[in-house]
């Protein structure tokens, strides 16, 4: 039988494409939802983050640094706000001739900027902090990608005030010396971030800050700008009158610890600091150490006492003023024969210091020594401290004993020997030296008050009584007589110590004259010491030489501390004129305009104002103050109304008492 062959099935193409695209389509759905779910869900915080990163561009400007105040309020440290000039390369039309626009503006070199304006970057800095003059020229050249942004820099109102003490810091904002270092990381802020959104091409729209500066702190310091002041000129006066090398003041509460006046000569412009040198930029009250000769004779006689191997009225044989004694010759510089354990403090007998010590046993002797805190830091809220030298009683000579009693074979540095004269007259009580009185955030509000460790007992309270009767006499009838005070109770103890040579031996012509005392009948109690490094005059001891400098600086501290710490009568006298009653003040608001032409300003007037706001017109004129007195603005000079060229001096005289 004959079969019909079946015909072979046609494709039905379209189907077979409609079924692709379908396939198609639903794969393609199926990728789609798993990438928006990858998108959406599990990647979209990396890719939002990426958006932002594109879209954003963060500038972190620098911030406002903390201020650093004294104990009257007043700010010896602040920031003011200053132009700087930076560049989005990026946008920069025609960079040649921008860069040789702006090098004849900035007077930089053309080739610097046109580098910077060729690096890769969205951001570059071109100068910063430059004087308004310099920024009003850039504004008005109006070139592409060229910005003005605003900065803070650290100014000093009152220059060369405290200079060794405040320090200062540099063009990051970062402390370098003094106080900016030491509390660099309470006044440093962290940089404001300034977050600027861009467009699709590229171009910035809208500029939003990101934060504040609500970490700033000001710090406040415990020094008295009335005794800092007196102790500068007093000091100043002084080097200059016996052709010192150098001089140092430190002026302290016995009762506290508090630092009221630390001067240093020479002295410095914190303003221009850069142009210094190192060496006069050095803080010599801790960072230079020197044997201070027979000012240690305090602590050989309170060691005495307090140990109990001497007492009043007993006599030592002083050998009519040369010792042989283990092999090397001791002398004095008047003749005695014999002198009572007082005797030998009052006129300063190196012979009788040495019988005294003769009573003492190394281990003995040296444990009192670093119980004033000789041989160790006196912890002073200063960087750069140098220790000093107290070697231990193992490494003793036969002749070390004797020599550490009137002040050789050991060194020191000034804010130590005040610490450790305080303890020996206060009561026995040693307090740790500090500058620090408080902090208070960008509120006002106080965060961290100055509490040190609770002060420790050197020597009994009997030690310290029978010690001052003795340091009393030195100055009613001793060696220390220039530094009475008619009517007050001063004490003190003279030291003229020989400077030790690099080779060996002692210098013939090179001293350190220096006095240290207290000044008792005032409240609190202050203790003063002063040392002239290498006078080169006729005058060359410590009772003539430093001793007046204490008197001087003493009846200044009588006349302000003796009623109430802000009095200015003191300084008003110093001046050679009567103390002024307040004048009659109120605050007022200050319009500083521009002058004729750029950098020139319309000065205005500044009667009544006080010196925060001084300061502020000052720092918007950008002159180049001069501050005298304290209180409220009674002259000025230029006068109002007077054009004031940008960098130009401007003198201001206050009185009065501020608020």
């Amino acid at each position: 039988m004959y079969r019909r062959k079946k015909a072979p099935k046609t494709i039905n193409w379209v189907a077979f494409r409609i079924a692709v695209v379908a396939c198609l389509f639903a794969v393609s759905a199926v990728l789609l939802v798993m990438r928006a779910y990858t998108l959406q869900v599990t990647d979209s915080d990396m890719l939002q983050k990426r958006a932002e990163k594109q879209r954003n561009r963060v500038i972190h400007l620098e911030a406002r640094r903390g201020a650093i105040i004294d104990r009257s309020g007043d700010p010896i440290a602040v920031s003011l706000e200053v132009n700087s000039i930076y560049a989005k390369p990026k946008r920069a039309v025609n960079k040649k001739e921008t860069s040789r626009i702006l090098s004849e503006i900035l007077e930089i070199d053309a080739q610097e900027i046109y580098k910077k304006l060729t690096e890769d970057k969205t951001f570059v800095w071109i100068q910063r902090r430059i004087s308004p003059a310099v920024a009003e020229k850039v504004r008005k050249a109006d070139l592409p990608g060229i910005m003005i942004g605003a900065e803070y820099q650290r100014f000093y109102p009152l220059k060369s005030f405290a200079s060794h003490v405040v320090g200062f810091a540099g063009l990051d904002s970062s402390g370098l010396e003094g106080l900016e270092l030491f509390y660099d990381d309470d006044l440093k802020v962290d940089p404001i971030p300034v977050t600027a959104q861009r467009d699709a091409l590229g171009r910035p729209v809208m500029f939003a800050a990101l934060g504040q500066d609500p970490k700033r702190r000001d710090l406040h310091i415990t020094l008295d700008r009335n005794i800092q002041y007196v102790a500068e000129k007093e000091l100043e006066e002084a080097v200059e009158a016996h052709r010192a090398k150098s001089g140092t003041v430190v002026v302290m509460d016995a009762d506290s610890g508090e630092i009221l006046a630390l001067a240093v000569r020479p002295s410095y412009n914190l303003n221009v600091f850069h142009k210094v040198p190192a060496d006069v930029r050095r803080n010599r009250a801790v960072a230079d150490t020197f044997e201070p000769g027979s000012t240690f004779k305090v602590f050989l006689a309170a060691s005495a006492i307090e140990l109990g191997l001497t007492g009043p009225g007993e006599t030592y044989d002083c050998h009519n003023g040369v010792l042989r004694y283990n092999g090397a010759e001791i002398h004095d510089v008047a003749r005695y024969k014999n002198l009572s354990f007082e005797d030998v403090i009052v006129h300063s007998s190196n012979i009788g210091a040495v019988r005294i010590s003769d009573k003492l046993k190394k281990t003995e002797f040296y444990r009192m020594l670093t119980g004033f805190g000789f041989g160790a830091y006196s912890g002073i809220d200063l960087p750069g401290e140098r220790l000093g030298t107290l070697s231990p009683p193992s490494k003793w000579s036969v002749l070390s004993k004797a020599n550490i009693a009137f002040g050789q074979g050991i060194s020191v540095n000034a804010v130590q020997l005040t610490a450790a004269f305080a303890a020996a007259v206060n009561g026995g009580l040693f307090h740790k030296p500090h500058l620090m009185k408080s902090m208070t955030n960008a509120y006002g509000e106080v965060v961290l008050d100055n509490v040190y460790n609770i002060p420790r007992r050197v020597i009994r309270e009997s030690t310290s009584e029978e010690l001052v009767k003795i340091l009393r006499e030195v100055v009613s009838r001793g060696t220390g007589r220039a530094a009475a005070i008619p009517g007050a109770d001063v004490i003190g103890k003279t030291g003229t110590a020989q400077k030790a040579e690099p080779t060996g031996g002692y210098s013939q012509d090179r001293y350190v004259a220096s006095f240290i005392g207290a000044v008792l009948s005032v409240k609190p109690r202050i203790v003063i010491f002063v040392m002239l490094d290498e006078p080169s005059g006729k005058i060359r001891q410590g009772g003539k030489a430093a001793a007046p400098v204490f008197r001087r600086i003493g009846e200044a501290v009588i006349a302000s501390c003796g009623r109430k710490p802000t009095d200015i009568e003191s300084i008003l006298a110093m001046a050679g004129g009567p103390a002024k009653k307040s004048p009659a003040v109120h605050i007022k608001a200050v319009n500083v305009r521009k002058g004729p032409t750029p950098g020139e300003w319309i000065v205005p007037d500044l009667k009544g104002l006080d010196i925060r706001q001084v300061m502020e017109v000052c720092g918007k004129m950008k002159c180049d103050p001069t501050f005298n007195g304290i209180g409220f603005v009674v002259t000025q000079e230029p006068r109002a109304g007077d054009i004031l060229k940008e960098g130009a001096p401007m003198s201001v005289s206050f009185e009065g008492q501020a608020s």
